[in-house]
């Protein structure tokens, strides 16, 4: 089965957006290239990407989500509060998520201790997809 196993960002201070990463989550830098650093947690990577002009800012990506053992939340949310990026509760309507944080570019991320559950009322929102 095919699985997501990196996202990617714009930045312009790709150093300063894994630092971001490595101190809230403790995840590990996995590699650094001439514009770009890797972090990891171990399953799934997040590339920075330096912004060389104006052209690489497009719709991109929109969120993504990070799943916390319960015992590890509060050392991760004190750290982040003491980052400044406290986390926010999200509309009552996103029920299946917990809190969301912004990053220091910006970047908008869930944070749950349960991952994505579908609920009754979200039937529609997370379709099955055709069988083929």
């Amino acid at each position: 089965m095919a699985r997501i196993k990196h996202l990617a960002f714009f930045s312009d201070s790709p150093e300063k957006m894994a630092q971001f990463y490595v101190q809230a989550f403790g995840f590990t830098i996995k590699g650094r290239g001439k514009k770009s650093v890797w972090v990891t947690d171990g399953y799934l990577d997040i590339a920075m990407l330096w912004r060389a002009d104006e052209t690489h800012y497009h719709s991109g990506l929109n969120h993504f989500g990070i799943t916390l053992d319960a015992d590890e939340r509060e050392g991760v949310y004190q750290r982040l509060a003491e980052m400044g990026h406290d986390p926010i509760k999200p509309p009552s309507d996103r029920s299946y998520v917990e809190d969301y944080v912004k990053d220091v570019d910006g970047n908008k991320f869930d944070l749950s201790t349960s991952g994505v559950e579908v609920k009754e009322n979200l039937k529609t929102v997370f379709k099955e997809p055709a069988k083929v």
